[in-house]
Formats: structure tokens, C-alpha cells, sequence
């Protein structure tokens, strides 16, 4: 019924000379499946090759050997290889059918035997018919694709499963017809719900859901204002999802055909099992189509296709994933994919027209949707997080510095997915990232791009939702010494946003947008505060004094006991706020956090007065007991320590003092240049410090370079006077050619007679001399700027850039800050770098905070400038939006500080909360003034109900509501 019907219209057809062989071969087909034998297709000289069980089923007790199968199959290939629509047509849908009824079983795979490459090729002849660019043979072939990644007895795995979501991703890209471009969009997102949900169950029996086609119609296209395309759509995902066999309607045993198929397609795990009971809560979202979100965007054709795999290079890096579970390793192989597409450097005159990066667009839609919809297995296995770390991090450093606005949404969306739900495995890479993505944006108060500000502001505002992530952010980056003020930054940063542009500075916001911006600023700092008294009542189980519904959740809640640790086992409390279930399992003892935390202010305190007096932070390190007081210690530290000054650095170790000089000794005694080239060594020395800019302390720290080399490579030269000269002329011929300054270029031969003699008297070998100065040349000597701070190098002053330091070129390079961002192979290089560093500096240990002391610290960073944010545009405007919004930070300010006893904290909103009623003032009151009153009273109810509360047993909680 299925293929003699095919066959008849291929034959039909296929009346050109050029088609005669596949329709004498479809013609033999035809008349050997209406033979009225039992068996039609045996064939009595090849009864080795009939014994050999085939893919293909009827469905009932007859299975066809392998012989029989491509017999049936090959005139089906050949077919869709004719490049004729109405030859490629039937023999599409007739494939289709026959993977939707449950004809086709087996695993389609070009590397394993008879019958899976049969399978393999059967698919890679559909794949090869959108190149017909026609929208019947495209929908067909999408269709086609979805059933056979779908169907639960057709098995699509590893290279095949790849090449059928590249086909789907061309399709996207190369269609003309935007039905069919959304149709494929639909198709790829339905297929990542499948393979990853596949893998989450460990298994293909796992029901699964249509998607909702809607929520890919953002925003709603006018060519679909009557929401026909929609419809259209949809009908076609849902009639392919429940048309394949097994998944939304279980087959029965008896049509389905188990042996060897590694427990995978069991009957008991459909049968038996409640599907509900193989989920766990996030699964179970993962099954409601809402989640599943994505943003639609006017784009047209980027003109390249087969992006999706790197050929042999990938080939190459497949021999390197060992994964045996099948299920992972495709939802291993598809994610990479994904990442891969996100790099793809289109042209530059792309770089900034949306119409041209389709494809880099919809892959970071595609990784969007997945990681916030990620299921427990991949986010916690260590093979998905090293791929995350691998591929994911690296996509997001070449896309977060991009001009086009769509892109860097798109990665901050993909980066606070990340915050919120992988934060336990990723610490190090999300405290580089935070800064770089996030704070770069928000400090940048004066020449800011307003619409990446706002997906900034709005980013925070999303983040402050789970109340867990923020106090989490403060644990784990503001108490630990080797990482950014995260929170401090942010809080600070919202308060330059919200007070707006200084006086007198020049700036390139319009007036609406720096009003739209300090309200959005001001809506965060609200949230910020809103969220840590949330997640303080959550912990101490107490209601919000402004919600009548916590009094009904604590009245039906147990009794209070100790702080219930916040971490997910069950149900999610809300979306995103899962990841710290899997952190390590290490309480967040109060103590150790708060001498975490006072260490780090100290170390910074001494930072610091380093950073401007040197000596003086030495001095007081080495009394704190933050710093040793040997000089191999204190040399460690000006080594490893991030933030200091890598100019006062080299000032410090070109004193001629005592301490100062032991200290350069121990610092160029702790390198091992053991094996470097010359020019290397340099490298590496210079790589933690800057040149003095005065000619004696350079000569001591040069001298002592030499020493150091020439003994740990003694054949090098003949003394070390040879390497002192030589390092000095490697570093001018270093300036020589890199400085733009220079016009006049040294050469190689300048070079070598530049060092005529210098070894005792005689002349080094002159292909050593040649092979370093182009090395030289072709490789600038730079220090490296890991641990330097933005705001640091906006600091620099004159006195950085005067004396041999200019003249050398070992400095840090001034760039504009948009220009540091740029996506360039040595920023990558460099961002790479720092994520090992942050991991070798950190133990990385993640902590889940539990205990409501915690708050005590972060209302100590952030109390005065809430105070400053909320005080002044009440004290100013009469906008009731801006009203309303500081009195409701002060009131969850009052709230947070009254809990946790801080009471000079409490009093200074109180105190300047009760300004703002103007009682002293009856005439000047105004309707601000009342709302302050307002919530001035409310807070002396709440202190009543406190005490009651805490001093009365028998009383209700209906009498206290």
C-alpha cells in the first residue's frame, strides 16, 4: 500500500531515456511485490543474503532480510538522486510513511554493517533533495527529517543525526519561502527537544510534546497578521509527533521487534511506567511546551551552507569523545555543533546587518533555548560542563563585544541562563565572564550604547527573580580572594547609572534615554533589595510584612526549626533557581565566610595603598599577616597577587633599598628558564611587571635577568654580561619594530652588527642573531593585563608614560574600551588564559549559601547607596512612578535591616524616611509626602506585629494578618 503507490508514480514520471534504468528497476519492484507467492521477494540465488535480517517490517509477523529491504529501498535512493521534483516527490513521501508506520527499524549509522548503512544512505539521499530549492520537496524533506529523528524504531545517531540538522539549518538559510524557513526553524527546535530530553531519561521511549509554534512568532511577522502561517506550522509539527509510531502512542508488543537494542526501546518502559515517574520536576517543564521560547527576527540568507560540521576536523575530535551512552554523545555532538555555528565569522560587511547573520542568529537562538530548559544530567555532567567551558565560553567571548544588538542580547540571554542554572560547575569561567559581559557595560556611565545599557539593566532586573543567585554571586565572588567584587560592582554601577551623568561631562545619551535609564537603574536596585528580603524570610520562615498571601504560606507551613538549606530536591521554586542543588556539599559556615570576607577587604585595603605607595602596602601586608615577611614571600605575592599595579611593580623591584633588592632577587630566582629561547625567557619575565622608568633600576633588574639565565643555562653564553647586552638590545629592537613612533625600522643586519663582540669579544652566531630578530619581529613582546582593571587603566596618569618605560614599549597599550573588547585572537587568547588562571588561583569550590548572616555583609557593601539611590529623587522629583519606586526601596531596605538587627542601618532609612512625611511642615506637604507617611506607619505596624510575633505563643496568625 505504501511503496507500490510510490512506485506507480515514479514509473509514470519517469518516461525521459535518461530515467528508463530506474523505471525498468521500479517496474521489476512492482510487479515482485503484486505477485501473488507467499513470499514475493525471495530469490533463490541468494539464500546466504536472505538469512541476514533487513530493516524493513510489515508491520505484522513478516520481517524482510536484507536483501529484500535494499531491493525494495534502492529504486527509493536512486529516485531522490534524479534532481526531478516529480520523480524526488513520491519517492520523499513514500520514505516518510514508511518511517511515520514503523516500517524502517534499526540504527542508521555509515560506519557500522549491511543494515545500518543501508539506513544511513536512505537518509543522506533525503537530506540531498533540498538542494532542489523547491517549497513542496523542502516541506517534504523537513518531514521526512523530523519523522525519522522522532520515530523510536528508526534509530538516528552521531554523524547521521548531525547531517539531518545541518539539512534543517540549510533549509533555514537557503529557503526563499518564509513558511518554509519557519517550518525549519520549528523542526530544529523540536528536534533539540527530543535528543536532549532522550538523554536526560536515558532512553527513546521517553514521551515528548509538540512544541507551541507561537512562541517562535516573536515578533508576529505581517505576512502572517491572521496567524495562517502559525497554524500551518503547528499542524505540521503536531501531525508528525503523534503520527510516529511509539512516541505520543505506544505500539504494541507485538509490532515491535526488541533483540539487541541495549534496553533502549524496552516495551515495560512505555508499557508499565508512568512516563511522569522518569522525569524529575524539571523534566517534567521541559514537557509543557511554554518553556520552550525563542525570538523571531527579520533575517535573510547568509548564502553558506554544510556549516555544521568541520569535516575531518571534527572526525578527528570525535576519535577523542569516548562516550558510550549513545544518547549523550549526540546530545554532546549536536551542542558542539551548535557552538560552532555561533562562532562562524561571516564577512565583514555582515558583522553589523541582522540580514546577514542568519545563521550565527539562529544557532544562539537554538543554544538559548537549550540551556534554559537544560534537564539535571546536563548540568551536571562533567562532559556537558567541559563542553560548555570548551566550546560555549569561547562563542560567547566572540560574541558579547558584537555591534549588532540582536547578537549581544542573544549572549547575554545565553550568559544569565548559565548564572542561574549551571553557576556550581562554571564559578571561574562566570567570574570572568560577569565583568566582561555585564559590569563592562553597566560602569560605563557617560558614552554608553543605550540599547546594550538597557538589555544590561534588564538582564539584572531578570537575575534578581531568584533570590538564591544573588546571595550566591556575594558568597562566592565577594568573599573570595581571587575574584571580582561582583556584587559590590554591580551595586555601585546601578547607582552611577540611576544618579545619570555628572555635571559638566560629556555624554551621548539623549534626555528620554538617560530618564529611561535611571528608572530602569533604580527598578534594579529595588529588585536587589527585594530579593535578599525574599530570600531572608525563605530562610527564617517568616512572612513578608506586605503580602498577606506569605502569612497564608507560613500559617500552612511547619513550624520553624533550624534554616532549611535552600536547595532544590524537589519541585523548583521558580525557573532558573536549581543550580545550587548541585554545589558542592560543604556548608557555608558564617564563620569561615566572614573571615573570607574580612580577609579579602584587608588584602584589598593593603592592595590598595600598594598601588599608591608601594612601600607603605608592603609595610602594612606584612602587619595584617597577609603577606610573609621574607623576601621569597613577598615576591610570591607581587607574582600571583591580581590587581596590583604592574607599574609600581617594577618600581618596587628596582629600589635600591635592602628589603626592595632581596625582594627583585627572590622574584627573578622564582622563574625557571630552563630550556626557553632567549627571547622567550624575556617574555616570560616581563610578562608580571612593568619597566621602571628609570635607567638604574632597570639596569638592576636586567643584570639580575641575565644572572639568572645564564645559570639556569650555563652552555648559553659565554657570562652573563653577553645576556645582560643582549637583553637590552632585544628589547630596543622589540620597540624598534612595534612602535608606530619609529619610522625608520631596524633590520636584520642592523641588528646582528648592532651585537658584533658582545660575547667577550667575540660575535654570537649569526642565525642565532637573524632567528631572534624575527621572532621579534613577527611577535611584539607584551606584559600581560589579566588582573588590570578597567577603571585602573582609565586611571593612569602622566607620570606612567614618562622615562625609558615609553621609550622601551613593555607597557600596557591604551585602548578606547569599546576597542579592548574587540573580538580579536589575542583577546581570546588572553580571556583563555585568565580562566585557567582563575582556576589554578581558585579552588573553585562552589558554595550554596544557607545562613541569613550572610545578609549582614551585603547590606554593609550595598546600604549607602541604596540610601543615596532612593534619598535624592525623592527628596527631587514628583514623578509618581519614581516615587513609588523609592519608597518601595526603603521600605524593603527597613524590612532587611530590621531583621537582621542592624540597627544603625535600620535608623539611617528611617531616619531619612521621616524627613520625607514633612510633618514638621503641615503646608508644604504634598502627595509624596503622604505616600511616605504611609509607609512610615506601616513600618511601625511591622515592628508591633514583630515583637508580637516574637513574644506571644497563643495568638493567631489570622489576628496577626
Amino acid at each position: 500500500q505504501v511503496v507500490a503507490r510510490a512506485l506507480e508514480k515514479i514509473i509514470k514520471n519517469a518516461s525521459w531515456r535518461k530515467h528508463s534504468k530506474l523505471a525498468h528497476q521500479c517496474k521489476a519492484l512492482l510487479e515482485r511485490l503484486t505477485s501473488p507467492s507467499d513470499s514475493p521477494l525471495a530469490s533463490p540465488d541468494s539464500e546466504p543474503a536472505n538469512s541476514i535480517p533487513g530493516p524493513l517490517h510489515d508491520g505484522g509477523a513478516v520481517e524482510y532480510s536484507l536483501f529484500e529491504s535494499e531491493f525494495i529501498l534502492s529504486p527509493l535512493i536512486n529516485a531522490c538522486a534524479t534532481a526531478f521534483n516529480k520523480i524526488v516527490d513520491p519517492a520523499v513521501d513514500c520514505i516518510q510513511k514508511l518511517i511515520a508506520y514503523g516500517y524502517l527499524r534499526g540504527e542508521a549509522d555509515p560506519s557500522g554493517g549491511p543494515e545500518a548503512q543501508l539506513l544511513s544512505k536512505l537518509i543522506e539521499s533525503v537530506c540531498k533533495c533540498h538542494d532542489l530549492s523547491d517549497d513542496a520537496i523542502e516541506l517534504l524533506v523537513l518531514k521526512t527529517l523530523l519523522s525519522a529523528v522522532t520515530s523510536v524504531s528508526l534509530r538516528i545517531h552521531g554523524d547521521c543525526l548531525l547531517q539531518i540538522v545541518r539539512t534543517c539549518y540549510d533549509i533555514y538559510l537557503g529557503s526563499k519561502n518564509v513558511v518554509n524557513q519557519t517550518t525549519a526553524k520549528a523542526s530544529l527546535v523540536q528536534m533539540l527537544v527530543i535528543v536532549f530530553r532522550r538523554m536526560e531519561a536515558d532512553s527513546s521511549a521517553v514521551p515528548v510534546q509538540p512544541i507551541v509554534v507561537a512562541e517562535l512568532m516573536e515578533p508576529i511577522e505581517k505576512s502572517d497578521a491572521d496567524g495562517s502561517m502559525t497554524q500551518f506550522v503547528q499542524g505540521f509539527i503536531t501531525k508528525i509527533m503523534q503520527d510516529i509510531d511509539g512516541v505520543l502512542n505506544p505500539v504494541t508488543p507485538s509490532r515491535v521487534s526488541l533483540g539487541g537494542h541495549d534496553g533502549a526501546f524496552e516495551t515495560t518502559a512505555v508499557e508499565t511506567t508512568n512516563p511522569a515517574d522518569l522525569l524529575d520536576s524539571t523534566d517534567k517543564d521541559m514537557l509543557d511546551a511554554k518553556y520552550w521560547e525563542i525570538s523571531m527576527y527579520k533575517t535573510a540568507l547568509e548564502g553558506r551552507k554544510g556549516e555544521l560540521a568541520d569535516g575531518e576536523a571534527d572526525r578527528d575530535e570525535d576519535l577523542e569523545i569516548q562516550i558510550g551512552n549513545k544518547f549523550k554523545r549526540d546530545a554532546f555532538l549536536v551542542f558542539r555543533a551548535l557552538c560552532k555555528l555561533s562562532m562562524k565569522t561571516p564577512p565583514k560587511e555582515a558583522l553589523a546587518d541582522p540580514l546577514l547573520m542568519r545563521g550565527k542568529i539562529v544557532a544562539l537562538e537554538l543554544l538559548k533555548i537549550l540551556l534554559e530548559n537544560a534537564g539535571t544530567v546536563f548540568r551536571t555532567s562533567e562532559r556537558f560542563l567541559g563542553a560548555i567551558k570548551q566550546y560555549l565560553c569561547l562563542s560567547l567571548l566572540k560574541n558579547s563585544a558584537s555591534t549588532l544588538m540582536i547578537v549581544f542580547q542573544l549572549s547575554c540571554s545565553i550568559f544569565i541562563s548559565l548564572v542561574s542554572r549551571f553557576r556550581a560547575g562554571l564559578k571561574a569561567e562566570i567570574g570572568v565572564f560577569f565583568p566582561m559581559i555585564v559590569l563592562r557595560v553597566l560602569e560605563n556611565v557617560a558614552q554608553p550604547n543605550f540599547q546594550q545599557k538597557m538589555i544590561v539593566l534588564r538582564f539584572l532586573d531578570k537575575l534578581c527573580v531568584d533570590s538564591q543567585t544573588l546571595v550566591d554571586i556575594f558568597i562566592n565572588y565577594d568573599c573570595d580572594v581571587n575574584s571580582s567584587n561582583i556584587f559590590e560592582r554591580m551595586v555601585n554601577g546601578l547607582l552611577k547609572t540611576a544618579q545619570g551623568v555628572p555635571p559638566g561631562v560629556a555624554t551621548t545619551l539623549l534626555p528620554p534615554q538617560e530618564a529611561t535609564m535611571k528608572l530602569e537603574a533604580m527598578r534594579c536596585l529595588v529588585a536587589i533589595l527585594r530579593s535578599m528580603g525574599d530570600w531572608m524570610n525563605k530562610q527564617l520562615r517568616i512572612p513578608d510584612p506586605y503580602s498577606t498571601k506569605r502569612f497564608e504560606d507560613v500559617e500552612n507551613s511547619p513550624e520553624p526549626g533550624n534554616v532549611p538549606m535552600a536547595i532544590l530536591n524537589g519541585d523548583e521554586p521558580a525557573e532558573g533557581s536549581d543550580s545550587h542543588s548541585e554545589a558542592s556539599n560543604e556548608a557555608s559556615d558564617v564563620l569561615t565566610i566572614e573571615q573570607r570576607r574580612a580577609y579579602k577587604l584587608e588584602l584589598q585595603e593593603g592592595i590598595s595603598l600598594f598601588n599608591r605607595k608601594p612601600k607603605k602596602g608592603i609595610e602594612f601586608l606584612i602587619k595584617a599577616n597577609k603577606v610573609g615577611d621574607s623576601p621569597e614571600e613577598i615576591a610570591a605575592f607581587l607574582k600571583n597577587a591580581s590587581d596590583l599595579n604592574k607599574t609600581l611593580i617594577g618600581d618596587y623591584l628596582g629600589e635600591r633599598e635592602d628589603l626592595s633588592l632581596k625582594v627583585m632577587h627572590a622574584y627573578v630566582d622564582s622563574f625557571d628558564f630552563q630550556g626557553m629561547e632567549f627571547d622567550e625567557a624575556i617574555r616570560a619575565f616581563l610578562q608580571g611587571f612593568r619597566l621602571p622608568g628609570e635607567a638604574q633600576k632597570i639596569d638592576r633588574i636586567m643584570e639580575k635577568f641575565a644572572e639568572r639565565y645564564c645559570k639556569c643555562n650555563p652552555k648559553a653564553f659565554t657570562s652573563a654580561d653577553t645576556a645582560y647586552v643582549l637583553a637590552y638590545s632585544v628589547i630596543m629592537l622589540n620597540t624598534d619594530s612595534h612602535n608606530p613612533m619609529v619610522k625608520n625600522k631596524m633590520s636584520a643586519d642592523d641588528f646582528i652588527r648592532n651585537n658584533r663582540g658582545i660575547d667577550d669579544g667575540k660575535d654570537l652566531p649569526e642565525e642565532y642573531l637573524r632567528s631572534l630578530f624575527e621572532r621579534i619581529s613577527r611577535n611584539e613582546i607584551k606584559m600581560k593585563e589579566d588582573d588590570l582593571s578597567l577603571h585602573q587603566k582609565q586611571s593612569v596618569n602622566s607620570n606612567r608614560i614618562l622615562g625609558l618605560d615609553n621609550i622601551l614599549n613593555i607597557v600596557i597599550r591604551k585602548r578606547d574600551e569599546d576597542q579592548h573588547m574587540e573580538t580579536s585572537d589575542d583577546l581570546i587568547r588572553h580571556m583563555q588564559e585568565q580562566f585557567k588562571e582563575k582556576a589554578r588561583k581558585s579552588k573553585s569550590v562552589y558554595y550554596a549559601a544557607t545562613d541569613v548572616v550572610i545578609l549582614r555583609f551585603m547590606i554593609e557593601v550595598c546600604w549607602a547607596p541604596m540610601l543615596a539611590a532612593f534619598s535624592v529623587p525623592l527628596d527631587q522629583s514628583d514623578d509618581e512612578v519614581v516615587i513609588t519606586l523609592c519608597l518601595e526601596g526603603f521600605r524593603y531596605a527597613i524590612h532587611v535591616t530590621a531583621v537582621m538587627s542592624m540597627k544603625t542601618h535600620r535608623d539611617a532609612f528611617v531616619t531619612s524616611l521621616a524627613k520625607f512625611t514633612s510633618l514638621h511642615s503641615p503646608a508644604d506637604i504634598k502627595q509624596k509626602n503622604i505616600y511616605a507617611i504611609k509607609v512610615r506607619i506601616l513600618f511601625s505596624m511591622y515592628r508591633i506585629c514583630c515583637y508580637l510575633w516574637e513574644h506571644t505563643s497563643e495568638i493567631h496568625l489570622f489576628d496577626l494578618k
